[in-house]
This record gives C-alpha cells, sequence and structure tokens, in this order.
C-alpha cells in the first residue's frame, strides 16, 4: 500500500473520531436532568432582601430579554419572614453561646429550577412543579409538625419568563428560596449534595407528572445548520472533558500519519518513534469518555498498526 493510501486510511479512520464530539453525542441521546443549580443566600438580611427585590426587578440587566416576571409562591413578606427568623436565630445563638463560634450568615438557600427553551409551563403548572421540590426537601430534613408549617411559610418562588427563540441565554426558570431556619435549627441539608440530587430528581419526575416532559426524551435544538446546539448551561465538566478527548484524539492523528508515512518510507528510527508515542496515546485514550463509534475505529485502527508491525 502507498503512502498516500495509508494516509487517506489514516485520516478517514481518526479523521471521523475527531468530528465527532462525545458531549454533543451524550446531550442528543439523553438528557441526564432537567438543570438545577443551587447557592446559599448569605449575607443575612441583606442577601435575602436583595434577591428578593433582583427576583422582582425589571430593569436588571439580566432581565433586559426577561418577558415577564410571575410570583409562585410567597410575596415580599415572605421575604422578610425568612429574613426575621434568620435574625432572631442569630441573637439567640449569641446570647446562648458562651463558647463563642461563628453566627448564622446565612438565612436561606436558592435553587433555580430550568426548563430548555421551547417549553412554556403555565403559571399553575410551575406552582405544581414547585410544590412537589418543596415536598421532597421537607421529607429530607424529617420535619416534624410545627417545623412544617414554619417551613411552609419561607417559601419564595418567582418565574422569570425567557424569548423561546434563538440560542442565547436561558429558557424558562423559577428561582425559588427556601428558608433554612426552623425552630431551634438550621437545615443545613439544603445546601448539601444531597439535596441537589433529590431535588433534580423531584423537578425531573414534576415535570413529567404536571406537564408531560420527559428529560431523557429532550433533544436541544439544532442551530446554524447543525454546526451548533442551544447553549443552555451545558455540565462545564462533561464540556472540559469533551475537549481534552477532542485534543487527544487529534494528536493520535499527527502521530499516526507520521507512523503511516515512515512505514511507507521504510524509516525503522521514526517507526519506533512514532510507535512508542502512539502507544502512549492510545493509552491516554482510554481513560477518555469515547462513544462506541469512536471506541470501534479506535480499536480498529490498534488493529491496523499491529499487522503492519507483523
Amino acid at each position: 500500500m502507498s503512502y498516500l493510501e495509508y494516509q487517506q486510511t489514516i485520516r478517514f479512520k481518526v479523521g471521523c473520531l475527531q468530528y465527532s464530539n462525545p458531549i454533543i453525542n451524550i446531550i442528543i441521546n439523553m438528557l441526564k436532568n432537567w438543570i438545577v443549580t443551587t447557592q446559599a443566600v448569605k449575607n443575612g438580611t441583606d442577601g435575602v432582601m436583595i434577591r428578593e427585590r433582583y427576583l422582582l426587578s425589571t430593569t436588571h440587566t439580566n432581565h433586559k430579554t426577561t418577558e415577564k416576571i410571575i410570583p409562585i409562591a410567597g410575596d415580599k413578606n415572605t421575604s422578610k419572614t425568612i429574613a426575621i427568623i434568620g435574625e432572631k436565630f442569630k441573637l439567640d445563638q449569641k446570647l446562648n453561646n458562651k463558647k463563642g463560634g461563628r453566627p448564622l450568615s446565612s438565612y436561606a438557600v436558592e435553587y433555580c429550577l430550568t426548563l430548555p427553551k421551547g417549553h412554556r409551563p403555565t403559571s399553575q403548572q410551575w406552582r405544581s412543579i414547585v410544590a412537589d421540590c418543596c415536598y421532597a426537601l421537607a421529607k429530607l430534613t424529617k420535619l416534624n409538625k410545627d417545623e412544617l408549617t414554619q417551613y411552609k411559610s419561607q417559601i419564595r418562588a418567582v418565574l422569570h419568563q425567557q424569548p423561546q427563540i434563538g440560542h442565547k441565554g436561558a429558557g424558562d426558570h423559577v428561582h425559588l428560596i427556601i428558608g433554612k431556619v426552623v425552630g431551634n435549627r438550621v437545615l443545613k441539608e439544603l445546601q448539601q449534595k444531597k439535596a441537589t440530587q433529590l431535588i433534580k430528581q423531584a423537578f425531573n419526575a414534576a415535570a413529567l407528572k404536571h406537564v408531560g416532559l420527559d428529560h431523557k426524551e429532550y433533544k436541544p435544538h439544532e442551530l446554524n445548520r447543525g454546526k451548533r446546539l442551544e447553549t443552555w448551561k451545558y455540565q462545564q465538566q462533561k464540556v472540559g472533558e469533551a475537549q481534552h478527548t477532542m485534543k487527544v484524539i487529534k494528536k493520535l492523528q499527527e502521530q499516526a500519519d507520521k507512523w503511516f508515512k515512515a512505514v511507507a518510507e521504510h524509516d525503522s528510527k521514526q517507526q519506533k518513534r512514532q510507535l512508542n508515542r502512539l502507544l502512549k496515546t492510545f493509552d491516554e485514550l482510554s481513560s477518555c469518555s469515547l462513544t462506541t463509534e469512536q471506541k470501534e475505529q479506535t480499536d480498529a485502527l490498534k488493529l491496523k498498526i499491529s499487522s503492519q508491525r507483523n
């Protein structure tokens, strides 16, 4: 086989790998969860009231494209209640804690429940979704009857309806703020990883139950003639992994090109050098997340190189 034929073979095999992006394939095949982000509302009363003003602001720079802001649960008095309960707990903490210690500085946790563009539940559907999510979190924290009553009084939710056309920005989403202080304890579980995992599951189930949206069947809209996918908060870790995989595959292609050329030219020194590099790159690629097609093509390339060595 001539060098040109070798080159065409390797570019066909590795070229297919290079332009098959794992993150795109993962997202197209199945979305793991609807998007939920979690953050503590810091800075005590000031932090709670700043978030309250933000949720309702029609002039904030982040809301330039927001079409409508709709209260889903509670009102500004709910935020005041969260702040008052937090301040009371902080005062009691100061009076009763003779050993000192860090005073409570976060009175609430905020979750953002986001759906992709193209889906617009009604306000009532969002209320049902929020209710299911809050119920799941209440079960997690094992509230007694009195605590549950106080917990319900500290639920604030606001819907932001976003433009449904175009690829910039998120889709419709609800900001859900829940007070962390009930009775004489702080619900630390609300900002732990297990709470985020739980509310994602609850959001998935509620969206399916009340709206008929199944995250497993969702496929992002293709934009710009299919070259780009709708960009709405993909997990940064997976994007980074995909970029790393593509970098390794590109390196593999360059090394394979040089090895096949060395074989065609009977350059044993260059063959040995590039083969050692190829083996290291194959080893590096084994720790990457590959699609089934990519794995099959990589295995075929290994077999091709092995046959040429023999």
